[in-house]
């Protein structure tokens, strides 16, 4: 996937949920995108076509609630019952989409009331 691809697949993504993401910062090969969800709580998101690492974060209150990272294609979950550990099963392990990442946040955010 290239650079304009992952933009395409956000904006998409975003917009099933009637919310827009934001680009922060945006280079040739890399950019890091956001988008609000309330006053605390946003998504995070960074694609680097070159390196093959995606960042899509969770926040709340300034700190990790939720994530998945790719780097060098490995992927693995930071699962919100304890942000900080790595969750390598299978379903840790799994490639997800932008769309599919924001399906797991508005999962997440009804289910423990945060929205």
């Amino acid at each position: 996937m290239n650079l304009t691809e992952f933009i395409e697949l956000l904006e998409k993504a975003a917009s099933k949920y009637l919310i827009t993401p934001r680009i922060l910062v945006k280079t040739f090969n890399a950019v890091k995108a956001r988008i609000e969800i309330t006053e605390n709580i946003y998504v995070q998101l960074y694609f680097n076509q070159i390196s093959g690492t995606s960042n899509y974060v969770l926040v709340g209150w300034s700190r990790r609630l939720f994530g998945r990272d790719s780097v060098g294609g490995k992927w693995h979950r930071h699962p919100f019952e304890n942000p900080q550990v790595h969750d390598i099963t299978e379903d840790g392990m799994r490639v997800v989409t932008p769309e599919e990442f924001l399906d797991e946040v508005f999962e997440i955010l009804l289910r423990e009331e945060l929205i």
